[in-house]
C-alpha cells in the first residue's frame, strides 16, 4: 500500500510543497530504489509535458545521498537532510561544516 504524503510529513520534517512535488515526481516507482533510479524515474516520468518535473525537485533528487531508499519517507528524510540549514546536512562531510569560533584562518 502506498504511503500517504501527509504521514510522511511528520516523519521527515520537510515542507508540504516539497512532499507533494517529490511524491508527484516519483509516483509509480517501485521501491526499494537507488538514487539513480529515483532520478531516472523522475526524468522518464517527465516527457516535457505540463506535468513535468520541476528543476527544484530534480535538484533535490540529485542532492540525495547515494544509497537504497525503501520508501518515499526515506527519500523525504534524505531530501530534508540535504536542505540548506538542516543540522545534519554536513554529517560525514567536514569540508561543508561552517567554521567554528575556535578555528583559525588558513
Amino acid at each position: 500500500m502506498p504511503e500517504s504524503p501527509i504521514r510522511a510529513t511528520a516523519v521527515a520534517g520537510i515542507h508540504y510543497d516539497d512532499i507533494v512535488r517529490l511524491d508527484h515526481a516519483l509516483v509509480g516507482l517501485s521501491y526499494p530504489a537507488r538514487k539513480w533510479q529515483l532520478i531516472a524515474h523522475a526524468t522518464e516520468n517527465d516527457p516535457g509535458g505540463p506535468d513535468r518535473t520541476d528543476p527544484r525537485t530534480m535538484c533535490q533528487l540529485w542532492a540525495l545521498p547515494t544509497g537504497h531508499y525503501l520508501n518515499l519517507t526515506q527519500v523525504l528524510v534524505g531530501a530534508a537532510r540535504t536542505a540548506r540549514g538542516h543540522p545534519h546536512r554536513a554529517l560525514g562531510h567536514p569540508s561543508t561544516l561552517p567554521p567554528t569560533a575556535t578555528s583559525s584562518p588558513p
